[in-house]
């Protein structure tokens, strides 16, 4: 875990030293509510921010921070995270993340790297990790794809999965329309399935989800989505 960090850090760090101004250049703070539709006790509120700092116009690191309680079984969960993030030019970024996940005093460290393109009004991001969790590993990876309308309206497709090739695997596919309220504010709904994989059987469940968005600095806020296992569950 430790080396983890220091490598997600040594990809910003160092530069800081260097940069002519260091920067806020962009964050969001979201909260969202999601339940399954045939269980509608089985749901979860989402309650997330990022900042992003900037060193220079090619370096930067984000922070993310997040909560999520599930209604049913009255799980808590909170996570903190690190992006170390390099601008290749002004349509495509990459970066090395980091989140360390509090659930019920488990703790589950989740690494890897990701990269993101925005070009017009179509932007993409996709990342790749693994999740570390009492010394049990899954691997994790996902991309959320959107297209953005002239009248403001979003039209998005994301896909997260947990544990691919193993004997328990979650998987979310979501498809999320949003409107763009003022320059600061977006609003969105969205439907999806979870599927739940498992040794003794499988499981396909759908799910609906409402929430808002503020963001400041840049357009797009942040450059990158938070990591993490709880918030692919829609409830629980």
């Amino acid at each position: 875990m430790n080396k983890m960090i220091s490598a997600v850090l040594g990809v910003t760090l160092p530069l800081a030293g260097t940069a002519q101004a260091v920067e806020i250049t962009g964050g969001s703070v979201q909260l969202k509510y999601s339940a399954f539709t045939e269980e509608t006790d089985l749901d979860r509120i989402n309650l997330e921010g990022s900042m992003e700092i900037g060193f220079n116009r090619s370096f930067s690191t984000q922070i993310d921070i997040g909560h999520n309680n599930f209604g049913e079984t009255d799980l808590d969960g909170t996570n903190l995270g690190l992006h170390g993030i390099y601008h290749l030019n002004d349509t495509t970024s990459l970066g090395a993340f980091y989140t360390r996940e509090d659930v019920e005093n488990v703790d589950i460290d989740i690494y890897g790297v990701e990269a993101g393109f925005e070009t017009g009004a179509f932007a993409i991001e996709g990342f790749l990790g693994q999740a570390d969790a009492e010394n049990e590993d899954e691997t994790i990876f996902g991309f959320e794809g959107r297209y953005a309308f002239n009248s403001g309206i979003g039209l998005s497709l994301g896909y997260e999965d947990i544990g691919s090739g193993s004997t328990v695997n979650v998987a979310t596919t979501t498809i999320r329309v949003d409107r763009d309220v003022t320059s600061n504010l977006n609003l969105f709904a969205e439907i999806g399935q979870t599927s739940f994989d498992t040794a003794i059987g499988d499981l396909d469940e759908t799910f609906v989800g409402i929430g808002g968005r503020i963001v400041f600095g840049a357009e797009r806020g942040a450059t990158f989505n938070q990591r993490g296992l709880l918030r692919i569950l829609p409830g629980g």
